[in-house]
Formats: structure tokens, sequence, C-alpha cells
């Protein structure tokens, strides 16, 4: 009879991968390096494919590993949301809607200054790609990425990203990259949603656009698969920030275009009073906290 992997197996496999080391993770877990290096092992032998590569100091998720990790977060991310923690009276839980890659490459870093700074209010992140209500009967509030036309929603505008080229080092030194020009002998990865074409156009690069590589529907996914070494990647500046202030990927150009649309907070116009009280602290707080690393961003909501 097929058993499916244990959730101590996909803990084990999504904490590796987050933190790019099996020490880490087992610290994180409360086991041993070994019960880590044995799940991750169980999951290779499952699906016939390597997790994990070394690359100097730390253990490189491979592209086999980010193709399922999406999966595995979403799945223990269910299974927490159906047993909650016991909240204290008075606990104010706000259920936002947030897109999967700003959740974990720039939120989640953070968020443990907004609860500092806010004990009463928890934040529950529901991470996905679709619209989804926000009012009675959804979720409290969301964070968009879009035009920010959104009847019957309170919308207010966070910020709009950019565009730029990075890689990891690794790649970088391997193709020998000290210019925009040198970005034509390598290899393009795609985001559906991003062309190269305006980019190149901006850079004076005659290039075509790239066409040999099937495009990641998800900006965290891409922006993984680059920090692995697979490419050149326009990462988004917003998500990219901690993969480059930590060596892991590196900006090859100043040259940047606009990401079309912006950042929104939207919340529900007729929320409770703790609810609304709650919207909008968090959404202050993400309005003052993008401001402070990025001077585009609106410094304050109203």
């Amino acid at each position: 009879m097929y058993r499916p992997p244990s959730l101590n197996t996909l803990r084990a496999m999504e904490a590796a991968a987050r933190h790019r080391s099996f020490t880490r993770a087992a610290e994180e877990l409360g086991v041993t390096h070994g019960a880590i290096s044995h799940r991750v092992r169980e999951v290779e032998e499952r699906l016939g494919a390597a997790m994990f590569e070394r690359q100097g100091n730390s253990m490189q998720p491979t592209l086999a590993a980010l193709q399922i990790l999406p999966t595995i977060r979403q799945s223990l991310e269910l299974i927490a949301s159906v047993f909650p923690e016991p909240r204290a009276a008075g606990h104010v839980v706000l259920k936002v809607a947030v897109l999967p890659s700003f959740a974990a490459h720039w939120l989640v870093p953070r968020l443990a200054e907004f609860h500092e700074a806010h004990p009463d209010i928890a934040i529950a992140l529901d991470p996905r790609l679709d619209l989804s209500p926000v009012g009675p009967q959804g979720l409290d509030a969301a964070i968009r990425y879009g035009g920010g036309l959104w009847p019957g929603l309170v919308v207010e505008r966070l910020m709009q990203d950019t565009l730029f080229p990075a890689c990891s080092p690794a790649y970088r030194e391997r193709m020998g990259i000290e210019s925009e020009a040198d970005l034509a002998r390598c290899r393009f990865l795609r985001n559906a949603w991003q062309p190269w074409t305006p980019w190149f156009q901006r850079a004076g690069l005659a290039l075509p656009e790239p066409g040999d590589s099937l495009p990641y529907d998800d900006a965290g996914l891409l922006l993984e698969a680059t920090a692995a070494g697979h490419g050149v990647a326009l990462v988004r500046k917003v998500i990219s920030r901690d993969a480059l202030a930590s060596g892991r990927l590196v900006r090859l150009s100043e040259i940047e275009t606009p990401f079309e649309g912006a950042y929104h907070f939207v919340r529900d116009p007729g929320a409770p009073p703790a609810k609304a009280a709650a919207a909008l602290a968090f959404g202050a707080w993400l309005a003052h906290r993008l401001h402070g690393e990025f001077t585009e961003a609106k410094p304050s909501l109203s």
C-alpha cells in the first residue's frame, strides 16, 4: 500500500530549503542533523532526484526541489490553518491574502517586527495568486499587485516595483559577465508576466525575446532558480532585496524597467471596529516599512 511522506518529512524538507542548511533546519525542528538528512533522502528516493547541492557553505535547492517546494509550503500552511493556535481573549486575528513571492521573500522575514509592536494583533497570511474575496464572507484584507481598481474595497497604494537583471555569483563568474553586452551569451530565465524586451530596449541590446526555456509562473520560484545558478533573470526589486544583501544574488546592471502596476493594500470598508483598527495598523506598518527600504514607496496611508 502506498504511504505518502510523513508531516515530519515535509517539515524537514521545507526547513532545509528555507535555511539552506541541514544544521539550522535541525535546530528549528528540535531534531538531529542526521534526522534532517534522512528525511531529505527519503524525498529524493521517492522522486528519484537530488534535492540539494552544496555551494560553498550552503545547501542550494536543485530545480527538482524548487518545483515541489511551493506545494509543500502551501500544504503545511493549509494544515496549520485547520488547527490554529489558541488565542487569548481580546486577540484580533487579521486574515490577509498575499502573493506567495512577496510573502516568502519580503513580508515573512519582517513580520516579527509588526507582532512585537502590536502583540494584540495576529496576522494570518493566506498566500495565493488569485484575487481572493475580501469582506464578510472572505478575508479581512489583501496585499495585491495590479492597477488598483477593485470596487467595493478600500484600496491604498504602497509602491511600484521595478525589474533588473541578476544572477548567482557563481554564474556571473562562470560566464564572465562584466557589462550588459555580456548578457547576450547567457541563458535567460523568464517569468510569464515579465518580458525581457522592454529591458533589452532600454539597455540598447538588439536581442530577441527569449523563448528557449519554459517561463516560471511564480516570481519567487524564478528568484530561487536564479540564485541556484540556472541563468540570468529579471528580478523584482522588493522580493530580491534580501537575496542581494546576503550575496545569493548579484545585480548585473543599474538599468531597470518598471513592473506594470503597483503593490496595494486592500481592506473591507465594512469591517467590525476591531478588525478595521487592526487592518489600519497593519496597512500603516506596511507603508512605513516599505518606505524605509525603498524611497519610491508611499510613506504613509490615509
